[in-house]
């Protein structure tokens, strides 16, 4: 399975627990989340497995997970030395990004993150907002000015320091196999650095330290056993879709009546929707909204 569609899956998993409770306490229950618990289960619902913090890591674990691609800052060491705004944000548009932020400014956690959300589209972010709002979507520059890093889905990238997971353990295990002594504890740092460092220049690779798909395949590491979508069935996306029945519809920013009408659609008007729920988010000039299941029927492909 492409690794864009999975996290474009995993956006759309988390953004049908829109309305849903926040509780930190709660966080592994059914239907309930607090902001990484909603991450780590939308990936899990299609396959990711998590190491570093446990199944269901917490916001400042997860940044360093070696399934996910670090676009800002360039360095893990450098997390949360600088806050980005929006020109930072920009970077990670795509479905299934992940905004890594600092929401409380008296944080003691060394990275500064305390918040994580999802990207749904290049205008919207879903996530588990807090006790007041539950499980809900905002503008994508909601946290400009509070961003601590942004990462991508990408089972496939270079693997270098700062990096934890399951790649890093079959990193350093083919590493020792070449003749180091490393400690498999899943963490990519100075020790595994160094050793990666000399076994590039007996394979006769250039000795950047750090894992790109060159030194992956002269190590014979190929695709993670434990992580990434290796687990998920390959299947092509299914699409769904609805047409509009009733004569003029509300489009809500939010699922019911007591969301602000964002737009009006018309008996025969055709969208792509994510469930079939009484209230379903459809995408409407370019935004993730919502429309009453009342006034609408499910297109079925023949």
């Amino acid at each position: 399975m492409n690794d864009e569609y999975v996290a474009k899956q995993a956006a759309e998993w988390a953004l049908g627990k829109v309305g849903c409770a926040y509780s930190q306490a709660k966080r592994a229950q059914p239907d309930t989340f607090d902001c990484s618990s909603l991450v780590a289960r939308a990936y899990m619902a299609f396959g990711k497995q998590w190491r570093y913090g446990g199944p269901i890591p917490r916001s400042n674990q997860e940044v360093y997970d070696d399934d996910f691609e670090l676009l800002w800052p360039d360095n893990y060491a450098d997390i949360g030395k600088t806050f980005g705004g929006k020109k930072e944000i920009a970077l990670g548009n795509q479905s299934g990004d992940l905004q890594f932020l600092c929401t409380d400014s008296a944080t003691k956690r060394a990275n500064r993150i305390t918040h994580v959300a999802m990207i749904l589209s290049p205008s919207q972010i879903v996530h588990a907002r807090g006790t007041a709002y539950g499980v809900c979507t905002n503008s994508i520059d909601l946290y400009a000015g509070k961003v601590c890093a942004i990462a991508r889905y990408n089972p496939a990238c270079t693997l270098r320091k700062g990096m934890k997971g399951y790649r890093a353990v079959q990193l350093q295990e083919a590493l020792n196999r070449q003749g180091a002594s490393l400690s498999v504890d899943g963490v990519f740092g100075s020790d595994t650095e160094s050793a990666l460092r000399s076994c590039q220049g007996k394979q006769g690779l250039i000795e950047t330290g750090e894992a790109d798909a060159a030194t992956l395949a002269a190590l014979g590491i190929s695709r993670p056993e434990n992580g990434g979508s290796a687990s998920v069935p390959n299947s092509d996306p299914v699409s769904t879709e609805i047409r509009v029945t009733g004569g003029s519809v509300h489009i809500r920013s939010g699922p019911g009546t007591a969301y602000a009408s964002v737009g009006i659609a018309h008996k025969g008007d055709i969208y792509h929707v994510f469930d079939t729920s009484s209230w379903l988010p459809i995408i409407h000039d370019g935004k993730v909204c919502w429309i009453s299941n009342k006034y609408t029927e499910t297109i079925t492909e023949p």
